[in-house]
């Protein structure tokens, strides 16, 4: 292997959160981390470090994704740790329509009523 220990994927992802966390260089962090995950998209803790950004800058969805993805390639604990905070969403009532779809609103506020 030709890269030295500062570009290898996991110094990447790893520079790449504490960048974000530490001086709030979010843009080069998630720069860094999407590197580390094209690099080699089989490490977990790239997937981690990059929720954890999107965390940061308040990108819950992003965040969200990310973890779901990172738990395709491993079923690594830290990963659902994290998404167990967000708590769990039942489906949509009308699967076949976004969640934000005014007709899911309206349905899912009638359904919680009648709970």
């Amino acid at each position: 292997m030709s890269q030295n220990d500062s570009e290898s994927p996991e110094m990447l992802s790893l520079t790449g959160y504490i960048l974000a966390k530490e001086t709030g260089q979010i843009k080069r962090g998630i720069q860094l981390c999407l590197k580390a995950i094209g690099t080699n998209p089989h490490i977990v803790d790239h997937y981690l470090h990059l929720g954890r950004i999107y965390l940061i800058a308040d990108k819950k969805e992003y965040a969200i994704k990310t973890f779901i993805n990172g738990l395709r390639i491993s079923k690594d604990a830290r990963l659902q740790e994290e998404l167990n905070q967000f708590g769990t969403r039942q489906t949509p009532p009308v699967s076949g329509l976004p969640r934000h779809h005014v007709i899911n609103k309206v349905a899912g506020k009638v359904l919680h009523a009648m709970k």
